[in-house]
């Protein structure tokens, strides 16, 4: 997903609600066309999963979105990205309470070493209170996409749930679209910007989302968190690649910091050893 912050710049001239519902409409098609190349079932929902779906989609895609097209106009771009960097330290904590458990001493340990190195890639600018504000959003918003999926993700799986929230942003900003520039679609038909467009959709959303939510349903979302913090030394480096100047030496200080966190919260946990003949169990 961090290739994303790159890539989009060729949408910049574009109204940002033909792109984004252009964008969702491509990732849902897209993940129902990976599901039935890899033989998945893209599950509909149905009953209380259409809450969270509803949920998921207005707050980590639409919410999200919106918020970050608000903050632009008063924060520099450091200050979105290095709110976005502190989401692993927000899902550790909050990803095992909503379901009843006690946080990983050793996953928020990572998650807190991993946020370190994302700012540090990432830099910190200047804002006003609406772009702190907008920031603070961006943070629960992107926590709600994932925490609203966890329960949803035993019945409709990750491509079930990917491909709904993106219809479901798809349609939502496709309708804003045209109350705001209706005309603006025909700019989609621009090289730059459909090549552009379809790998946001295709790459960086429908692959991504899938490849996420596969990992929350399998570690959880405390866990999976933690693989957040790659997002920042991605577009970093997919910028440089793209002709941006090359990473500060801090910034590679930030990534190295980044695989440090990692290495910390991945670590196995050891395990104990049986209790031996005539030994009582060690007391849970």
């Amino acid at each position: 997903m961090g290739s994303s912050v790159a890539v989009i710049g060729a949408t910049a001239g574009m109204p940002a609600f033909v792109v984004q519902s252009a964008r969702y409409a491509v990732a849902a098609v897209a993940v129902v066309a990976l599901a039935r190349l890899f033989a998945q079932k893209v599950s509909l929902p149905r009953g209380r999963d259409v809450l969270w779906v509803v949920a998921g989609a207005l707050s980590g895609l639409v919410g999200f979105n919106l918020a970050l097209i608000v903050g632009t106009a008063h924060a520099e771009p450091a200050v979105l990205a290095a709110a976005v960097a502190c989401i692993p330290m927000v899902l550790s904590v909050a990803g095992p309470l909503t379901r009843g458990e006690r946080p990983s001493a050793r996953i928020v340990a990572g998650a807190l070493v991993v946020n370190v190195g994302a700012v540090a890639v990432t830099g910190w600018g200047h804002a006003d209170v609406v772009g702190v504000l907008m920031a603070l959003s961006l943070i629960a918003l992107e926590a709600g996409f994932t925490l609203f999926g966890a329960p949803a993700l035993p019945r409709m799986g990750a491509w079930g749930y990917t491909a709904a929230t993106t219809l479901t942003a798809a349609v939502v900003f496709g309708v804003l679209s045209l109350f705001v520039n209706p005309a603006a679609w025909a700019m989609v038909a621009d090289p730059a910007v459909l090549g552009a467009v379809v790998y946001l959709g295709a790459i960086a959303t429908a692959l991504s989302f899938v490849l996420w939510f596969t990992g929350v349903e399998r570690i959880g979302a405390g866990a999976a968190s933690l693989a957040a913090g790659v997002a920042a030394p991605t577009a970093a480096l997919v910028a440089t690649a793209l002709g941006a100047p090359m990473p500060s030496v801090g910034a590679w200080v930030g990534m190295a910091v980044i695989g440090a966190g990692l290495m910390v919260g991945f670590a196995p946990v050891p395990r104990r050893s049986p209790a031996g003949p005539g030994r009582a169990p060690t007391p849970r």
